[in-house]
């Protein structure tokens, strides 16, 4: 009986190997093509995600661009009545930056200054001198200030002359005047032709452009 139950144990079919490998296969392929399809999927949706940030992007661009510029016939109020109002708010503070830029369609002074401690900013409409705000904070001791003396500086008109001739075309539309050096101050002209704006920099001293380029 024992020999029997062997052979009949050795003469049951072996199970085909072949066919046994078949169902591990096609549930690869199966599952590399969900995940590649799946890839595609997420691919496509991630480019369209980022094409429309872009598109959200450029028009804010495109806005900031086609922002009304202020009227220059509005500024009446000269520089130094600003520093003398900034003098006024924090006396015996040290001169740093002195700018004078469009905002919403106004022109605006914004004079920037500092002691050992702090730095102190003004913002005043340059058309009737009227003071719109003024705040000051923690000075980054990292980051060196120097001093600016206006009157060792050429004129904002000067700067414009120079910063038009430099660009070649278009007016001038926003300045700044600052002490980037302990011995060079140094005027920041934007020059506005058509759509494009070109950023100039002057030794204030010198007179001597120091780089034209393109403001983005």
């Amino acid at each position: 009986m024992t020999e029997k139950i062997e052979k009949r144990q050795d003469q049951q079919p072996k199970p085909d190997k072949k066919k046994a490998r078949k169902f591990p296969k096609m549930t690869k392929k199966v599952l590399i093509t969900a995940c590649v399809c799946g890839g595609l999927v997420l691919g496509a949706g991630g480019i369209a995600g980022v094409a429309a940030m872009d598109g959200y992007h450029a028009q804010i661009e495109a806005a900031v661009k086609h922002e009304k510029l202020a009227n220059k016939s509005d500024i009446k109020i000269n520089q130094q009545a600003v520093i003398d109002q900034f003098n006024k708010k924090y006396p015996d503070k040290h001169l740093n930056e002195v700018e004078l830029e469009s905002d919403k369609g106004k022109y605006v002074y914004k004079v920037k200054g500092f002691d050992n401690t702090n730095e102190y900013k003004v913002k005043a409409n340059a058309k009737d001198g009227k003071l719109i705000s003024n705040k000051s904070e923690k000075l980054d001791q990292n980051e060196k200030e120097y001093t600016l003396d206006p009157g060792k500086a050429i004129s904002r008109d000067e700067a414009s002359q120079i910063a038009e001739k430099a660009a070649k075309k278009g007016s001038a539309i926003e300045w700044k005047l600052e002490q980037e050096k302990e011995n060079q101050a140094v005027w920041e002209v934007k020059v506005k032709d058509g759509r494009t704006v070109k950023e100039v920099k002057i030794d204030a001293g010198s007179k001597k452009v120091l780089a034209v380029e393109n403001d983005h």
